[in-house]
Order: C-alpha cells, then sequence, then structure tokens
C-alpha cells in the first residue's frame, strides 16, 4: 500500500500535491486578485469560493493521512481507497461544474489574469481526478498481486528441497 515517503515521491501523492496547489492558487488569485470583477453572479462566486476552499481543506486531510502513515489497518485503507476515489470524482464534477459557470457568467472579464482563476481550478479538479484513479488503480493491482500470492497451491511451496522433487518410483 502506498503511504509515507513511498505516496510522497509516487505519482498520485505528486498528482494529488499539483492539485491541491492549483486549487489553492487558483482560490487565491479569485480572492485577492479578481473578486471585484464579477458583479453579475456573487452567488456563483460565492460558491466557487466556498468549494474550492472546501475541496483543498479535504485533498489536504487525505495528502496527510497518506503522507503520515495515520491509518495502518488493512481494512481502513480500503475503505480509505474507496472514499478517496468517491472524493476526487465528486470533487472533479463540482469544481468543473463551478468553474465553467464561474466562466461563463461573468461577462466584463478585461485582462487574461481573470480567467487565470477558474482555469487553475479546472486543471487541479482534473489532476485530483487522475491521482485518484492512479491511487486506487495501484491500489487493486497490488491487493490483486496479494489474492495471487495467497492463492498459491501448498504441493508448490513444499517444493524447495531438490532432492524431493527427483524422487524415482523405482527406489
Amino acid at each position: 500500500m502506498l503511504s509515507g515517503v513511498g505516496f510522497i515521491v509516487s505519482l498520485p501523492g505528486i498528482l494529488k500535491l499539483l492539485a491541491l496547489l492549483c486549487m489553492i492558487i487558483g482560490g487565491l488569485i479569485f480572492v485577492f486578485v479578481t473578486s471585484g470583477g464579477c458583479k453579475e453572479s456573487q452567488t456563483w462566486a460565492v460558491t466557487y469560493i466556498i468549494s474550492t476552499t472546501v475541496s483543498a481543506v479535504l485533498s489536504m486531510v487525505s495528502y496527510t493521512l497518506y503522507a503520515l502513515k495515520l491509518i495502518k489497518s488493512p481494512n481502513a485503507l480500503k475503505v480509505q481507497h474507496i472514499a478517496e476515489i468517491t472524493f476526487a470524482y465528486a470533487v472533479f464534477l463540482l469544481l468543473l461544474i463551478v468553474s465553467i459557470i464561474m466562466m461563463t457568467q461573468c461577462t466584463n472579464k478585461l485582462y487574461t489574469i481573470d480567467y487565470v482563476p477558474e482555469s487553475l481550478t479546472i486543471i487541479g479538479a482534473i489532476l485530483l481526478a487522475t491521482g485518484g484513479t492512479q491511487l486506487f488503480l495501484h491500489w487493486r493491482s497490488k491487493e490483486y498481486i496479494d489474492d495471487i500470492q495467497m492463492n498459491i497451491p501448498r504441493h508448490l511451496q513444499q517444493n524447495n528441497n531438490p532432492h524431493l522433487s527427483r524422487k524415482s518410483i523405482l527406489i
């Protein structure tokens, strides 16, 4: 199972960290740089800020759980992996919908930087979904390999002694 340093340097860990950075940077740019630019849809602006912030916090909690090896039980890891892929796809859909609505609702965007927060959030959502999928596939392949190794027939495991395997019927 991926956890600790193995998770941090793995593809799912790097993708999760990049997604987290994209969401945080996109949210910060939206709040501090372009917050006054969208007067038409204040409801969607607040929804964008809340959904990006909550998604980033939950992603950080998930990343921390893996990076610090806080979950050790195989059953708890199984639940965490399933919850991780469910969370990744739910956040992907939520951020994708909210970001696209924010891009289309705000008509008085004047500068290129006004389009950056939503684009970064969409990239972060895609990276999060990809990282969740990678983590889930790695876990499933590891579980499949463990299942194969556990089901090795007993007569194949006992052929370690070369003299036992050469017995002849005539002796």
